[in-house]
C-alpha cells in the first residue's frame, strides 16, 4: 500500500512529518522544493512569496505528475497548493495505480472545475475562503460523478500547525479519517488480488 503526501506551500516541514508518521504503509512526501523545510518558521505571507518565487502552480503541477509516475501510489492526499496539483494531475495523465486522491482546502481547485481526475475524490474544504465563495465550486464539483465535498467547520490551513488557522482537533479528526481511507484501500486492494488470484485458477 503505497500513499503519497503532497504538500503545501509550507513543503516538507515537521508538522507534515508527524502526520505521515501516524499512517500505516509505505508514505512518501512530495512538495515544491528540493530541500526539506522543517527548520524553517515563516508566516503565510512568506511562504506564498518563497512557492510563487521559487516554483509556482505549473511547475508544481509537473512535479506531482512526475511523482505520481514515480511512485505509482494507491492514494494521494494532498493540503492546498498540492491538492490543486493533484487535481491537475491526475486529471492529466493515465492513471494505474491509484484509486483516490484526498484533497484538503484547494482553493486554486475553482480554476480548473473543467478537469476531473481519473479517480475517486474527496474534497475538504474550508468554512469559507477570503477570496472567492466556495458554495458555487462545491455545487459544481458535487454533481460530477465520483467526486465528494465537504464543508467542514474549519479555516484555510487547519491541518497545519504553522497556519493562523491550525486546529489542533481537526488535525487528528482528519488524521484518523485518512488511516481509515488506507485501511479501506488495503482492503480493496487484497480483494483485487484475490479475484485475480480465482481467475487465473480457473484458466
Amino acid at each position: 500500500m503505497n500513499t503519497l503526501i503532497v504538500s503545501d506551500i509550507f513543503g516538507q516541514t515537521k508538522c507534515l512529518e508527524n502526520f505521515v508518521n501516524e499512517l500505516d504503509g509505505s508514505t512518501s512526501i512530495c512538495s515544491p522544493y528540493p530541500f526539506r523545510q522543517g527548520h524553517l518558521n515563516r508566516d503565510e505571507e512568506t511562504a506564498y512569496k518563497q512557492f510563487m518565487d521559487s516554483v509556482g502552480h505549473d511547475k508544481y503541477f509537473q512535479k506531482v505528475v512526475e511523482a505520481i509516475s514515480d511512485k505509482q501510489p494507491d492514494l494521494v492526499i494532498g493540503f492546498s497548493a498540492g491538492g490543486v496539483a493533484c487535481w491537475r494531475a491526475l486529471a492529466a495523465m493515465p492513471i494505474k495505480s491509484t484509486t483516490k486522491l484526498i484533497a484538503f482546502y484547494p482553493g486554486q481547485i475553482r480554476n480548473y472545475l473543467q478537469l476531473h481526475p481519473k479517480c475517486d475524490v474527496d474534497v475538504y474544504f474550508p468554512y469559507q475562503e477570503n477570496h472567492f465563495d466556495i458554495k458555487p465550486v462545491i455545487h459544481h464539483l458535487s454533481g460530477m460523478p465520483g467526486i465528494n465535498c465537504y464543508r467542514t467547520r474549519y479555516q484555510h490551513g487547519f491541518m497545519n500547525s504553522l497556519s493562523r488557522n491550525f486546529d489542533a482537533a481537526a488535525l487528528h479528526h482528519f488524521t484518523a479519517l485518512c488511516q481509515y481511507n488506507i485501511d479501506e484501500a488495503i482492503k480493496l486492494k487484497l480483494a483485487n488480488r484475490r479475484i485475480k488470484s480465482g481467475l487465473e485458477l480457473t484458466m
